[in-house]
């Protein structure tokens, strides 16, 4: 009986260091995902980020041949100084637009390269500092395009490309995922410059939803 008893009481001891270094692992746990408010400044969400850009016409959603929502573009930008930057900005939807023809569209994307845009943004910090909105002040894209000709060896005058951007829905940096989401809506595309600029008619107004998560934290956790 004795021996009975000795063997309760050690399965105890052990049972309670158990749930004590359970408790401790959580508690550990809990902290990596909890940031500090105190911490927290618009310019928590400064940095390199990387995710998904979906391209619809405006008011649809993209969708594959299968019906099903689109994944999107894989895309990465830098948030620095309330201004969000692009190294290589999808700029194809638009291209094709102008030519009507995806084989010329391809071409002509190749040709320019990557296209570099920044979009200003103004931010506030939320009352209870567990989110940024973001207020964006887009700012036309400029573009030069070179058509490609039938014949070989004929050359075409470069064609000045104005898009007129407009904000989407207000952005929004969620502080716990670190994770950035806001759209922008290509309105107008100007073809040329100055007095003979005209208007791209049948151009339809293209959206970009823009989906991505910092990849280097720029806050303490």
């Amino acid at each position: 009986m004795k021996k009975f008893f000795k063997s309760v009481q050690l399965f105890s001891i052990m049972l309670a260091a158990g749930a004590s270094f359970c408790f401790t692992a959580c508690s550990d746990s809990d902290d990596v995902e909890i940031k500090n408010p105190d911490e927290v400044t618009v310019e928590t969400m400064f940095g390199d980020y990387q995710g998904r850009v979906i391209i619809s016409e405006a008011n649809t959603v993209a969708r594959e041949d299968n019906g099903q929502e689109a994944e999107g573009t894989e895309i990465s930008a830098t948030i620095k100084d309330n201004t969000i930057s692009f190294t290589e900005f999808p700029i194809k939807d638009i291209v094709l637009s102008i030519v009507g023809d995806e084989t010329q569209a391809d071409m002509i994307v190749a040709a320019i390269g990557d296209v570099e845009y920044s979009i200003p943004y103004e931010p506030t910090l939320s009352t209870e500092k567990d989110n940024i909105l973001m207020a964006l002040k887009p700012e036309p894209l400029k573009l030069t395009v070179n058509i490609p000709t039938q014949q070989e060896g004929d050359v075409t005058p470069a064609l000045i490309v104005e898009v007129s951007v407009e904000a989407g829905e207000e952005g929004a940096y969620n502080v716990k995922d670190a994770n950035v989401k806001f759209s922008i809506t290509a309105t107008k595309v100007m073809l040329g410059e100055g007095e003979g600029q005209q208007e791209l008619g049948d151009f339809v107004p293209t959206t970009f939803q823009f989906n991505m998560n910092q990849s280097k934290v720029a806050h303490h956790l």
